[in-house]
């Protein structure tokens, strides 16, 4: 089994003697080609995350052309599964309470990040039908046991409220998110490489909360009082977060309004059909916050 990393010492503490741990790049096939196996697995976890530094040229240049270099060559070697993890808001956000479903189309109106990811998801479908073995999995809000150089952002709230940092809130923190153990979403993407349909997308959630419940769950399982919340106003939260982009010069899509946005909305899906075939069982909300405060 081989990882491929553009930093290699973030994978530092991953000692396991079938594993080699390989320095390479998703934008230089070079890199990566002679670790394409006849009969063997891909597992395509490589991205530019939605953080306001990032450009929106270099996340179509990741996040869709490097990615469906990759799946092609992948494909022209004769690899035996291609297991792609997109994200599940590239099905859009559930602002008419229904839960998204894989059957619901992609939502190419929203952040670039999300855009990038479902123009990826869409050449993967040509792809697959062109004889890919490709299997999408599609997960939510993952949150669990983070690294120090890539914090988890979900992980990250709980460790500013553990730190005794106040709640925080857009609107009142009453939009409801799926938010999916780390854990959970390692084994939906072992399930899709062993009982996924070639060509089929699979969402990999959790369980739904808002962010005023997640804080009220962190505080009692560790234990402590919240003394202190803030809601921000979405109106004044919207406009400054449009100066401090202009001021910075972020990419339209990609800075401080985009994450407002994302934040404001309700992120609620369905998990059936990973559960009907992948026999996808994910734990609780609550299991997985155990865990979580446990590591940290």
């Amino acid at each position: 089994m081989a990882a491929l990393c553009r930093g290699p010492e973030a994978l530092a503490d991953l000692q396991h003697p079938n594993l080699r741990i390989i320095p390479g790049d998703l934008r230089e096939p070079a890199s990566y080609t002679p670790l394409l196996i006849p009969g063997g697995s891909v597992f395509h976890l490589a991205g530019l995350r939605n953080q306001p530094h990032v450009r929106v040229r270099e996340m179509e240049e990741v996040n869709v052309a490097a990615t469906l270099t990759l799946a092609a060559q992948a494909g022209e070697q004769g690899v035996a599964r291609f297991v792609h993890v997109a994200t599940a808001l590239i099905y859009g956000s559930a602002q008419d309470g229904r839960d998204r479903t894989e059957q619901d189309d992609l939502d190419l109106s929203s952040s670039a990040y999300v855009r990038s990811k479902a123009e990826a998801v869409r050449g993967i479908r040509e792809l697959a039908r062109e004889g890919l073995p490709a299997v999408t999995v599609c997960p939510t809000i993952v949150f669990g046991p983070d690294h120090p150089g890539h914090p988890n952002r979900v992980t990250s709230e709980i460790r500013r409220l553990l730190k005794g940092g106040p709640g925080l809130w857009l609107a009142g923190g009453m939009q409801s998110r799926d938010l999916v153990f780390v854990d959970d979403v390692v084994r939906g993407m072992l399930a899709a490489e062993d009982r996924g349909a070639l060509g089929e997308e699979y969402l990999l959630g959790g369980e739904d909360v808002t962010p005023r419940e997640l804080t009220r769950q962190v505080q009692e399982l560790a234990g402590r009082r919240q003394d202190l919340a803030l809601s921000l106003p979405p109106g004044p939260t919207r406009a400054a977060a449009l100066i401090v982009d202009r001021l910075r010069r972020l990419d339209r899509g990609s800075g401080y309004a985009a994450a407002v946005e994302t934040l404001l909305r309700e992120w609620r899906f369905s998990s059936a059909k990973a559960r009907r075939d992948l026999g996808y069982q994910p734990l609780s909300l609550t299991e997985g916050l155990v865990r979580t405060l446990e590591d940290l």
